[in-house]
């Protein structure tokens, strides 16, 4: 299923930013951008639907904030498949951000929730001019939903990975889910919890997952469940990591992230936690689940273990193949090489936009994000961002060799949209780094 590109209405300003520092990219406004008004007025010409959901119009409004002049207005564009329609409405993007928001309609049943899974993913061209990032993230979630009309209102982004103004992103879903879950509980052999000398599977066995700890190689205690058809227990045991695992092995490949876990109970204190984590992977094309908790034989005594429970999802995802490609407009923006030094990361390139500042840095391990931050105006004026942090990450310049250097990568928003040459100096856990 395809759909034509977006036509962008018409330009939304013609104001020229003036007397550009040297080191900056040169600034031009775009065609295409245009007021939050414009946007809904041309939602309408749309979609007779749209106009009938003045809390979708709100919701997009409110999502928007203060951006809505530096965001696209995306019309003229709907795909269905499998009895619901998805329609772009908006879309917000810098060099390291692309954000899009998106109407879901069912029109043929009651299948969406305010808490649904969405399945679905932003891809693109890295910009070639910009410097290679190995790792990004992205995410999708439900900003608003209406029940009358069954339709949400979804963002979904990509954070983190270079764009360049003009690039074709792909927009596509693959399901849809509402959260709902319920419980299976079953007995738990406790006495397989003492078996020691369990093998853990190599990084090799796993490539492509990094884990703190790895799984139990499978099936080494097999172990049949009553009152379950959905899995059994495959590896229970302490492994060559002394840790705790407890591994099973599914029947299909229907929920795997779901599996079998049981909470412990310390008689020594009973707010201790011990379960270090749970994460699903695949081996020889089959799917497990394991329980991992910071427990050696020696605790078994003091601890009490539950029944092992699993939550599961009370409906079936609603599948299909939902895509768009969108020309994405990227907010105006100012380039600086500052090679200042914060903490032990060297500050190599800062990128400074309308609606917010990324900042990537070479130092293994040291991140940005997070740490206390403010930007400093021409006139004087702090702006702190540590909490507008939406992005602090790490990228291995060889995914071969992750003992290799690499990058930090970090992202914060404005509280509302600024020329970008206003901003002089951003200051990063106390340590400043003049960019004018």
């Amino acid at each position: 299923m395809t759909m034509q590109n977006i036509t962008l209405s018409p330009e939304r300003r013609a104001e020229i930013l003036q007397q550009l520092h040297p080191q900056r990219t040169k600034l031009r406004w775009t065609t295409g951008r245009m007021a939050l008004a414009a946007v809904l007025a041309a939602l309408l010409t749309f979609s007779a639907f749209a106009a009938a959901i003045p809390a979708i119009r709100s919701a997009l409004q409110n999502a928007l904030g203060s951006f809505s002049e530096q965001s696209q207005p995306i019309t003229g564009i709907a795909v269905e498949d499998n009895g619901i329609e998805v329609r772009p409405v908006a879309a917000l993007s810098s060099s390291n951000l692309v954000r899009v928001w998106v109407e879901v309609q069912d029109k043929t049943g009651d299948r969406l929730s305010d808490d649904m899974l969405i399945y679905g993913q932003i891809d693109y061209e890295q910009d070639q001019d910009a410097p290679t990032v190995n790792s990004s993230s992205s995410g999708a979630k439900v900003v608003y939903y209406d029940e009358s009309s069954r339709t949400a209102l979804i963002e979904i982004d990509e954070i983190g990975r270079p764009i360049a103004d003009g690039t074709e992103v792909n927009v596509s879903f693959s399901s849809f889910q509402p959260a709902e879950r319920a419980k299976e509980t079953v007995d738990f052999p406790r006495e397989m919890l003492a078996k020691t000398g369990l093998k853990n599977l190599s990084m090799e066995d796993v490539s492509g997952t990094i884990y703190d700890t790895l799984p139990l190689a499978p099936d080494q205690t097999p172990y049949e469940l009553e009152g379950t058809d959905f899995a059994h227990l495959s590896s229970v045991g302490f492994g060559e990591d002394g840790k705790l695992h407890i591994q099973s092995v599914f029947t299909n490949d229907e929920d795997h992230w779901l599996g079998f876990h049981s909470d412990i109970t310390d008689s020594r204190d009973p707010n201790a936690i011990h379960m270090l984590g749970a994460h699903s992977f695949q081996y020889n094309n089959t799917w497990y689940y394991e329980a991992v908790y910071d427990v050696t034989p020696d605790d078994l005594p003091y601890l009490t273990f539950s029944d092992l429970t699993r939550d599961y999802y009370v409906n079936d995802p609603v599948e299909g193949n939902w895509s768009c490609t969108i020309t994405v407009e990227t907010a105006d923006e100012v380039v600086y090489h500052p090679n200042v030094q914060v903490g032990g990361a060297l500050v190599e390139e800062i990128r400074v936009s309308e609606i917010g500042v990324s900042a990537r840095s070479a130092s293994r391990g040291t991140i940005l994000g997070y740490r206390p931050t403010y930007a400093m105006t021409k006139d004087g004026k702090k702006l702190y961002l540590t909490n507008n942090c939406f992005n602090g990450s790490w990228s291995v310049d060889d995914m071969s060799d992750p003992s290799s250097a690499g990058h930090a990568n970090d992202q914060w928003m404005f509280d509302e949209p600024l020329n970008p040459s206003d901003i002089v100096l951003l200051n990063f856990d106390g340590v400043d780094v003049p960019l004018q």
